[in-house]
């Protein structure tokens, strides 16, 4: 009875490891969709852009052809940006960030 109880345990440990192993993440492809909260946009030119959170942490992306014009971009502006990873960062779209999260 102590062995089949042994046996038990050890194969609910293994799965038990094998669901913890299989929720790991994994490396983001080229292509995967992401997004930045509570930014505001703090240098801009056509081949790049530096985003500040309100934790004063810098994001420094690298542009590709699809982003609008700097100029769309006003100086206070806290913005959500949705952007894919690539080689360099493709713009999908952004939005004013919603007042209850600039508190953060």
């Amino acid at each position: 009875m102590k062995k089949i109880a042994f046996f038990a345990a050890a194969f609910v440990f293994i799965l038990l490891v094998t669901k913890i192993a299989n929720q790991m993440p994994k490396d983001s492809p080229a292509g995967t969709a992401f997004s930045l909260k509570v930014q505001k946009v703090v240098q801009c030119s056509p081949e790049e852009i530096t985003l500040v959170d309100n934790h004063m942490k810098a994001t420094h992306l690298e542009k590709d052809a699809s982003w609008p014009d700097c100029a769309v971009f006003q100086k206070d502006d806290v913005l959500d940006f949705y952007l894919t990873r690539g080689e360099k960062t493709r713009f999908q779209s952004f939005e004013r960030t919603a007042g209850w999260r600039k508190a953060f």
